[in-house]
């Protein structure tokens, strides 16, 4: 019968996607957004801000983004990418 993991191993794992989650970045292709605004909605820290007239989305605080994925889950049009 297996173990089930301890707190200091799931904490180990977390620390490491967190580690690994540092180097990626947010790729945003603008052509593909259908303004859907999915992204900024789930987004925890702010870094995109909806055009209303437009009907698309801005990637508009870049220097704020944790790189947690949210907005990538999203994202149904695909403009939205984690690299």
């Amino acid at each position: 019968m297996k173990k089930p993991p301890t707190y200091m191993n799931l904490l180990g794992e977390h620390l490491q996607l967190a580690f690994s989650l540092r180097g990626m970045q947010i790729h945003f292709d603008a052509t593909k957004c259908k303004g859907l605004w999915q992204c900024y909605e789930v987004c925890p820290v702010g870094c995109w801000l909806p055009d209303k007239l437009c009907r698309v989305v801005e990637l508009h605080h870049m220097e704020k983004c944790i790189a947690c994925g949210a907005c990538v889950l999203q994202c149904q049009e695909g403009a939205i990418e984690l690299r």
